[in-house]
């Protein structure tokens, strides 16, 4: 089989299970939502999420075949770099303006996550996190020189720091923390020694928490985090029963239901009234009701194939430039991953994070595809393409 095929494959997998899923445990959640706005929809359906699945999903694969067709040296070069965080920076400033917005002015539960373009609902963040790492692999490579100079540290830090703020105003922190997280990793993969990465994580801890901290205090939006990392680190979680803590309790419960082999697929119950989001927040928990242990397993063990296979390979590349490319597309797909699910076995306070390939979310499921289309290519780029000489 051809180098990068298998990772194909495996995301193709993904995809499916990610169509069972939506098809299986939004049921209850598209019932709900055309019922309640009949003025909007043109009838009472029980397939509203998993329909709109499949018209993303068509749409992931266009965009799929069009970057297939762009000769990756036209992607990876500085320039392109640079142009495409700004367009992601001021995409995502499209947030601010009440009539594009989702929810208006006050957004859609106290965050202004989303806009509305031509009828249609698209996450802004999804295209930023890509355009970043784009950018900081081109910084990373052409200043790898000064890595030990402790100017780099400083601009590194403030540089960052400015393309998080605008995600501190939607509020989005943990974005940020995806963003912060995938940013380290590429920056020690590039050669900083892990006494130094570890500084500027507990620098932009506390830089970025006593942001977020002095914020809450001008505006009652920002208080959420707080009470969620309050009620997470709580040593008497049963007093925020009607809380956010109640859902992490149902999520749980799921997944024990679910037992090695589940309840089998359409038949879990958790996904009726007891957990909010199911299609696309918890849908790990909801859906492992259904599947049970050993199909959870096979779910994981794909994207850990993905995530292996692709350092593998990378790691076998002669173009820096590349390398550092993949490692940040790895990084912020990989703790999306594990921060999805941890919200889900109730390891890491409650969050908005889909899961890749699987949740539904039609930006989460376009630029999915499109993070393994430029993983594919970038693994497969030495075989046809001259590696790109650094500027």
């Amino acid at each position: 089989m051809k180098k990068g095929v298998p990772l194909l494959l495996a995301g193709l997998w993904l995809i499916i299970f990610g169509l069972l899923a939506v098809y299986s445990v939004s049921i209850y959640e598209s019932f709900e939502l055309t019922r309640k706005y009949t003025n909007i929809f043109s009838e009472i359906t029980n397939y509203y999420y998993f329909s709109k699945q499949i018209k993303v999903l068509c749409v992931a694969l266009l965009a799929v075949l069009i970057l297939w067709k762009i000769p990756f040296q036209r992607i990876k070069n500085h320039t392109f770099a640079s142009i495409s965080v700004i367009i992601g920076w001021l995409v995502q400033l499209l947030v601010f303006i009440p009539k594009l917005a989702v929810g208006g002015d006050e957004g859609l539960n106290g965050a202004r996550g989303r806009i509305k373009l031509l009828g249609y609902s698209f996450q802004p963040v999804e295209l930023f996190k890509l355009t970043f790492v784009f950018f900081l692999s081109s910084r990373l490579i052409r200043k790898k020189a000064d890595i030990w100079n402790p100017w780099f540290i400083v601009m590194f830090i403030v540089i960052n720091a400015l393309l998080y703020a605008i995600l501190l105003f939607v509020p989005d922190l943990w974005s940020i923390l995806i963003m912060g997280g995938s940013a380290l990793l590429m920056v020690r993969f590039a050669g900083l020694s892990i006494k130094k990465t570890a500084s500027i994580l507990l620098l932009g801890l506390g830089a970025g928490l006593c942001a977020w901290f002095g914020l809450s205090l001008i505006n009652p939006n920002y208080n959420y985090i707080q009470n969620r990392f309050a009620n997470f680190f709580s040593s008497n979680k049963k007093e925020n029963q009607q809380t956010v803590q109640r859902q992490n309790d149902q999520a749980m419960l799921a997944i024990w239901w679910g037992g090695f082999f589940g309840q089998g697929l359409g038949k879990g119950l958790q996904k009726f009234w007891n957990i909010p989001e199911a299609q696309s927040d918890f849908i790990f928990a909801a859906f492992s009701e259904e599947i049970g242990f050993i199909w959870n397993c096979i779910l994981l063990g794909l994207f850990i194939f993905i995530f292996s296979y692709s350092l593998r390979y990378l790691q076998s590349l002669k173009d820096p430039h590349s390398k550092m490319l993949g490692v940040g597309i790895v990084s912020i797909m990989m703790i999306q991953t594990f921060v999805h699910i941890g919200v889900n076995l109730d390891l890491v306070p409650n969050t908005w994070v889909t899961l890749p390939f699987v949740s539904s979310g039609g930006t989460s499921l376009i630029f999915s595809c499109i993070e393994l289309m430029l993983l594919y290519k970038i693994i497969r780029s030495e075989e046809t393409e001259q590696p790109l000489p650094l500027k």
